[in-house]
């Protein structure tokens, strides 16, 4: 019989984790922090400015508008995020062999995963502001940043 050797075996390889449960929990637990810090910056930006009465495009985009003007509330969306990757880095340790990997492909999806989420409740507080009635779709989407190619003239 031939015994099969890794080919990597050594520097690129991490040990086995003893306590699997323990990695996912703090995982988990620092993606909670995670994403609860933007959301509790925005919903603060909202008590703040008194809009959170009834949700319409003018809330999101006011909040959206306001946030993105306050280097503080940037700088604890950053935070959010980052803590939102690095759960997903000490998540994913029980699970990963290769250092490449953890510190490359993971921190790479989490943060995919973190604007996929971003994007999601965007849309649903579009669709909320629609059912509501206030909102107007076309207005909506027009008025969002979205980014482009070329530069504004002033």
């Amino acid at each position: 019989m031939i015994e099969w050797v890794r080919a990597s075996s050594g520097r690129g390889e991490l040990k086995p984790v003893q306590r699997r449960g323990l990695w996912i929990t703090w995982g988990l637990a620092l993606q909670a922090i995670g994403v609860g810090i933007p959301v509790t910056v925005a919903l603060r930006r909202a008590n703040r400015d008194d809009l959170v009465g009834s949700v319409t495009h003018y809330t999101v985009r006011l909040v959206w508008h306001e946030m993105l003007r306050s280097r503080a509330d940037v700088a604890l969306i950053v935070l959010g995020v980052a803590l939102f990757v690095a759960g997903g880095v000490v998540m994913a340790r029980p699970f990963v062999k290769r250092r490449s990997t953890l510190f490359a492909a993971v921190p790479l999806a989490a943060t995919l995963g973190i604007a996929v989420l971003g994007i999601l409740a965007l849309v649903c507080a579009a669709l909320i502001a629609l059912v509501e009635g206030d909102a107007d779709i076309g207005s909506m989407l027009n008025s969002f940043p979205w980014p482009s190619g070329r530069k504004r003239r002033r």
